[in-house]
């Protein structure tokens, strides 16, 4: 798992993003990204996402989804990232110059006293 944010351009704020169809080859590519995913038997595992910011976080900061089940409410808010184990990957950049994959939001699972797996209500994306 890679954290180190230094070699990544910055994301376009989400006001200067190009949307999905805005360009004529973008139906194309999704098509075979999910050739591919297909492929694999992949799926129902991993998608796309339309990389972009909303304002600027520190290098040393990760985004931290708060989720509220019961209220269907997910929100992000800036802080330190949390790492431990039982930690999942959920999204990847891939435009690392050195061809590396970048780790964007992480996931934390817990477990409770019988050893069961279950969702914490917090998730680590970094910036």
């Amino acid at each position: 798992m890679s954290h180190d944010p230094s070699p990544l351009a910055k994301l376009p704020d989400i006001s200067e993003v190009v949307p999905f169809g805005a360009r004529e080859e973008d139906q194309r590519c999704f098509d075979e990204i999910r050739a591919v995913l297909q492929k694999y038997d992949a799926l129902q595992r991993f998608g796309v996402t339309l990389l972009h910011e909303h304002f600027d976080i520190g290098d040393d900061e990760v985004l931290v989804e708060s989720v509220d089940v019961v209220n269907r409410v997910l929100s992000s808010t800036p802080g330190k990232p949390n790492r431990r184990p039982g930690v999942i990957e959920t999204s990847w950049r891939l435009d690392d110059p050195v061809g590396r994959q970048r780790c964007e939001t992480l996931c934390i699972r817990d477990r409770d006293i019988d050893g069961n797996e279950y969702h914490r209500q917090q998730h680590y994306m970094t910036g």
